[in-house]
């Protein structure tokens, strides 16, 4: 009894706090999800003893997430201290205490940092999203990449790229910005089109951080032969036709579909002729979710977002 009354004594004199074990899914998690929703985490305040894999890596911290996760379960740590010693794919264990930081869950105040082991990259692929998605709370620290994205403008004053989007449902233009936290210097072409990976990093709103030049594959000109594309009826069983319209024919077209994670579940080699053209598709033997039809040959490709119910 002695023993426990000087513990809590020595707690409540200099701010001992108790160590929860907990998982990153389990930090971020809400039942509230609207975008730009800015709930607070259940641990606000705690120290934690939690872990995962280094996705992203600069001066004042890093972005880590669970092995495997598309959603609700990655991080951003504010710690100068074991930055320095960190690299992507690095899996680690550490103590640190939960925040909220311009509506930003994330860790600081980092007291021990174990490594575990390194090169663990293959465990945290990027989960692929829309633009209209980006600001979703469930996406907060992840690694996403986004497929299509249109080069609008570079804003002066903010110093970050504007990007739009076209793989949406709906006619509505989404645009959203790819910042310099992590890769501090970026060049793109406006009107051109990127597939951008990036961390999820949230400041007053959710911005795409590319870790390195990797993160940003080369300009793509999706107008050359491919536009027009459609997915009809959409949403749907897992039974649809893809439209497109070509500018030449092409023998050496491929029609792939990949899930969420970018992991490919579909894939067919198809001539296309010149002009309008409808493929059928099915992939009724997948389960219901948030799909990516591509279209592509060697030089141009086009992207749209299927669901299936």
């Amino acid at each position: 009894m002695k023993t426990t009354l000087l513990v809590l004594l020595l707690a409540l004199t200099f701010g001992v706090k108790a160590q929860t074990s907990v998982s990153l899914y389990d930090i971020q998690y809400s039942a509230i999800d609207t975008p730009y929703a800015v709930p607070v985490s259940a641990y606000n305040g705690q120290v934690v003893k939690t872990g995962g894999i280094i996705t992203g890596v600069c001066s004042y911290g890093y972005y880590m997430q669970t092995s495997h996760a598309t959603k609700w379960a990655a991080i951003n740590v504010y710690d100068k201290t074991y930055a320095p010693s960190l690299a992507v794919g690095d899996s680690v264990a550490l103590t640190a205490t939960v925040t909220e930081y311009y509506s930003e869950t994330e860790l600081n105040t980092v007291t021990s940092l174990t490594i575990i082991s390194h090169n663990n990259q293959a465990l945290t692929p990027p989960t692929v999203i829309a633009l209209d998605s980006i600001q979703r709370r469930e996406y907060q620290g992840m690694l996403i990449k986004i497929l299509d994205a249109t080069c609008v403008r570079f804003n002066t004053s903010a110093v970050w790229w504007v990007f739009s989007d076209s793989t949406q449902l709906n006619s509505a233009t989404s645009e959203d910005t790819v910042d310099n936290i992590l890769m501090t210097t970026q060049t793109y072409k406006p009107g051109q089109k990127y597939n951008i990976t990036g961390c999820i990093h949230f400041e007053y709103a959710n911005w795409i951080e590319p870790r390195d030049a990797n993160d940003i594959e080369g300009v793509i000109d999706y107008q050359n032969t491919y536009t027009d594309m459609n997915v009809f009826p959409n949403p749907n069983q897992g039974v649809f036709m893809a439209s497109v319209n070509a500018s030449a024919s092409n023998k050496n077209t491929e029609v792939s579909i990949s899930d969420i994670t970018g992991r490919v579940v579909y894939k067919e080699a198809v001539n296309i002729p010149s002009g309008k053209s409808s493929i059928p598709v099915d992939i009724s033997s997948l389960g219901k979710g948030v799909y990516f039809l591509q279209i592509s040959d060697y030089q141009s490709t086009a992207v749209k977002k299927v669901i299936i119910q």
